[in-house]
C-alpha cells in the first residue's frame, strides 16, 4: 500500500480536484443513488455548436443535488459537460457559462483550422454526435488508488509510476485523474486557477478506456481525454482535450 505521508511538489498544470476525492461512474446504480445522466440527446438551451450549427454532444450532466459533488444549488441545479469533435473545440480550450435554469452560454472557442477539423462527417464513418442516455451514480474511488493518483500528481519524478489500470484514461470526476498532458486552466471571467472537475475518456457506452467498435465511442482514439474545470464562483466550465 502506498505512504500516505509520501509528499513532493504539485503538479503546476492540473490542479486539486474538486470535490478532492476521486469517484468513478457507476454504471448499475443502485435504487436509493442519486441520478445522473451519461449522454443522450442535447437538449440543453443553448447548447448549439457555433461553429458547427449542430448540438454540442452531451457527454455527462451532473445535478446539483448530489452531496458528492458539493454545488451550491441556488447557483446550479446542473452541470453539463459537452463538447465538440467535428470543429475546432479540441485544438484549444473551450469555456461555456452555466446558468442557474442549466441552459448554457458559450464563451470562448478556440480559432477555426479548417485544414485539421474533422469536419460535419465528424471523427469516424457513422458519427453522429449523439450516444444512448445511461443513467449512472457516482462512486468513490479505492482509497489505495486515491492515494497513488494523488502521489503521481504531486510528483515531478518519471520513475514514480501508478499501474493497475490507473494509468490510462477513465472516467473519474473529482480527485486527481491521470491526465496525458495537463494543461493549466484559469477562469475567464475572474482570472482565477480552475479546479479540475472531471476527466471524460473516449467510452461512450461505460468503463472500457479501449473500446474498439467506434460508434460506441466519442472519438474512435483510446488515447484521448476530455478534461473539464469548473469555477464555482463564476459558474464557468473551461474544457480540453488531452492525449497521449
Amino acid at each position: 500500500m502506498a505512504n500516505e505521508n509520501d509528499r513532493a511538489p504539485t503538479n503546476p498544470n492540473q490542479p486539486t480536484g474538486d470535490p478532492e476525492w476521486g469517484h468513478s461512474l457507476n454504471f448499475n446504480p443502485g435504487p436509493k443513488e442519486v441520478l445522473h445522466d451519461f449522454c443522450g440527446e442535447n437538449d440543453v438551451a443553448g447548447g448549439s455548436c457555433p461553429n458547427c450549427k449542430r448540438p454540442l454532444t452531451r457527454l455527462l450532466s451532473l445535478h446539483a443535488k448530489d452531496p458528492i459533488l458539493n454545488l451550491d444549488q441556488n447557483r446550479f441545479s446542473v452541470v453539463h459537460l459537452v463538447y465538440c469533435w467535428r470543429c475546432s473545440i479540441p485544438f484549444g480550450n473551450f469555456s461555456y457559462k452555466i446558468e442557474k435554469n442549466g441552459s448554457i452560454k458559450i464563451l470562448n472557442l478556440p480559432p477555426r483550422q479548417p485544414d485539421a477539423e474533422h469536419g460535419l462527417e465528424g471523427p469516424y464513418d457513422g458519427y453522429t454526435g449523439i450516444f444512448p442516455n445511461r443513467q449512472i451514480s457516482l462512486e468513490s474511488i479505492d482509497a489505495d488508488d486515491q492515494l497513488k493518483l494523488r502521489q503521481y500528481w504531486q510528483s515531478t519524478d518519471a520513475e514514480v509510476a501508478i499501474r493497475d489500470g490507473l494509468d490510462e484514461p477513465r472516467h473519474q470526476v473529482g480527485g486527481y485523474p491521470f491526465i496525458y498532458n495537463p494543461v493549466k486552466t484559469d477562469c475567464p471571467e475572474c482570472g482565477r486557477d480552475m479546479p479540475l472537475f472531471a476527466a471524460i475518456c473516449n467510452d461512450a457506452c461505460g468503463n472500457d478506456t479501449w473500446r474498439q467498435t467506434a460508434n460506441e465511442t466519442f472519438v474512435g482514439n483510446g488515447g484521448v481525454q476530455m478534461i473539464f474545470h469548473l469555477c464555482r464562483k463564476c459558474s464557468i466550465v473551461s474544457a480540453y482535450s488531452s492525449s497521449d
